[in-house]
């Protein structure tokens, strides 16, 4: 059963869940994609159960993986480094370029390291989440991240300056699972246990959000824009669903 993935244009990243001797082993795989069918996969061994996993994109063979007290540097299937944050890992995301990372925790703190080869080096902690850091995700344009909670909340930071770009994203009324850019990077959709997606234009207020209510029975865990105007989202129910958005 697949857990976490993240895929460029030529392989998935992907944990997945396995069942060996009665032990439940959840392993990272890194797929090969090679025209419209995968091929065979290498299973990397990062040490640890994972937590989340990030690709940078334009530096596809630099990928993150978080741990439980920290995070594994991959440089295509090998473990450049495996850093111990001294905090409990909750969520992780690596720059496009690969320089730069950033590690959510379970005290809501985002903290910030720039990437050099194998090491880290911390360069800030930004504090505005009341909860366990559930997601994030950089934009397609790099110029800002967003990040998501279990208390609720969504935050969309800009990158260079490290404050808050749009703030007062609290519609859900449970925990936020996944959060998605569209492409043109105007717009974010989150998905929560409440069932909905919401979709809000980066460049308004966050009252002026898009809801999808009862987008999936149980709750949405999946979000993927297909182009600026179409949100795919799956979730619980074992459905798969596309939204077309409207601006209001």
């Amino acid at each position: 059963m697949a857990l976490l993935v993240d895929l460029t244009g030529s392989f998935i990243l992907v944990a997945s869940c396995h069942s060996f001797d009665e032990l439940l082993l959840i392993m990272i795989w890194r797929v090969p994609l090679l025209e419209d069918q995968c091929g065979d996969g290498d299973c990397i061994d990062v040490g640890s159960q994972p937590k989340d996993l990030s690709i940078a994109h334009l530096s596809p063979e630099v990928a993150l993986v978080s741990i439980d007290t920290g995070i594994v540097l991959l440089h295509g299937t090998q473990v450049v480094s495996t850093v111990n944050l001294g905090f409990p890992v909750t969520a992780c995301a690596i720059s496009p370029d690969g320089t730069e990372a950033i590690v959510g925790g379970q005290d809501g703190k985002l903290h910030l390291y720039s990437v050099n080869g194998d090491s880290l080096a911390e360069e800030a902690v930004l504090e505005k989440h009341r909860g366990a850091i559930t997601v994030i995700r950089y934009s397609p344009d790099v110029s800002m991240f967003a990040s998501a909670d279990v208390n609720r909340e969504a935050v969309v930071w800009d990158r260079a300056s490290r404050e808050v770009k749009l703030k007062n994203m609290l519609y859900h009324t449970a925990r936020i699972n996944c959060l998605a850019w569209s492409p043109d990077s105007s717009m974010v959709a989150t998905g929560s246990l409440d069932t909905c997606v919401i979709v809000y234009d980066i460049n308004k207020p966050a009252s002026s959000r898009i809801t999808i209510k009862g987008a999936h029975l149980g709750g949405v865990y999946g979000l993927a824009f297909t182009d600026e105007r179409s949100v795919v989202s799956s979730g619980e129910d074992a459905c798969v669903r596309m939204w077309r958005i409207t601006p209001q």
